[in-house]
């Protein structure tokens, strides 16, 4: 799973949300309200943060970079 990060265009919260890539681009999954006013009225926050810790996820089910193989190359 990836982590997103969005803002409630009504009340302004801004929260993250846990969701697999097929979850977010359907964005039909009950996931994608504001975790504090219910709204649907969500944009997309882009952080450096987010991108580094999807990336280099300690788990590796993130796939990319975050999967090393054991002579410490990257995807290689």
């Amino acid at each position: 799973m990836t982590t997103y990060r969005y803002k409630c265009s009504d009340c302004k919260n801004v929260f993250e949300i846990e969701a697999t890539i097929e979850e977010k681009e359907e964005g039909k999954s009950e996931k994608f309200v504001c975790l504090k006013c219910k709204s649907k009225n969500i944009k997309q926050e882009f952080s450096v943060s987010n991108l580094i810790k999807n990336v280099f996820r300690s788990d590796n089910k993130s796939g990319g970079c975050g999967n090393r193989k054991s002579n410490g190359s990257c995807c290689g």
